[in-house]
């Protein structure tokens, strides 16, 4: 464990490295932090070199009201890349760590080898984008006490014990929790006009499945479709958190991803 200061916030993360082999960088949702990679961290770490960290207001990076801000965790990345030394690097987002990730992509895409959006449309400002996000209103209600939004709504019923860590975990956001969750967010015009991705280059893969109700597939299937080069993958059998619920399949799916972009 180590921290980087980055804008009067200690910014916390963790490096799993071995030699000389490409760099990979998780970013978590707003349901998560570091912790929540404990599925990908064995996996991947047969073959890359690994970060994790807790984006401020998440887990051990912690910080006030005044300094919660989204637009800060572009910056909050570069200084971890700098901390660790890390030139180029293949990032993982899942939800609100796509808006580090993308737009990181876009002001320094000779620094990302690779871009994976998990279940996250990056603030891209589209109306298929805003038709899809408004549907979420129909969803469903989480059971107690393992339900939560970020799974499929029956995980609970199907693996009660997954569904309990999921909560446990992002119960450790005490920060983000006190200010109320995702009502804190204040960046609210913070995202990208699909101008900006006018030449995008970076190789970029979109992954959504059937069940998520926080980001309908439909959402990441427009971000998908405004990305040029991009690819679109759906995991089928899950909900928001594809990474958590279905491990295998979303680290196979990632793994073949970056074999083609990673070298």
């Amino acid at each position: 464990m180590a921290a980087v200061n980055s804008a009067g916030v200690d910014i916390h993360y963790d490096v799993y490295a071995d030699g000389d082999r490409p760099w990979l960088v998780f970013a978590h949702g707003a349901g998560g932090n570091a912790a929540c990679w404990w599925q990908q961290i064995p996996y991947f770490y047969r073959n890359y070199n690994l970060v994790t960290f807790d984006h401020r207001g998440f887990g051990r990076s912690r910080c006030s009201l005044e300094q919660f801000r989204e637009a800060c965790n572009v910056a909050d990345l570069e200084a971890i890349l700098a901390a660790v030394g890390i030139d180029r690097a293949a990032l993982v987002c899942q939800s609100m760590g796509g808006w580090t990730g993308l737009r990181f992509a876009l002001d320094h895409p000779q620094r990302v080898t690779a871009l994976v959006m998990s279940h996250t449309y990056g603030g891209i400002r589209a109306e298929a984008i805003d038709g899809a996000r408004d549907a979420t209103a129909e969803r469903g209600f989480p059971s107690e006490p393992f339900g939560h939004w970020a799974v499929a709504l029956d995980l609970p019923e199907r693996n009660p014990a997954l569904a309990h860590l999921y909560r446990t975990i992002g119960a450790f956001n005490v920060d983000f929790n006190a200010f109320g969750g995702v009502q804190a967010f204040r960046d609210l015009d913070l995202g990208v006009d699909p101008e900006e991705l006018t030449g995008y280059g970076v190789p970029t893969l979109f992954v959504t499945a059937d069940h998520d109700v926080v980001i309908l597939p439909a959402a990441i299937e427009a971000a998908h479709a405004l990305t040029p080069g991009s690819e679109l993958i759906n995991l089928g059998d899950s909900g928001h958190s594809s990474y958590f619920e279905i491990p295998e399949v979303f680290n196979s799916t990632v793994a073949q991803f970056l074999a083609r972009h990673c070298t």
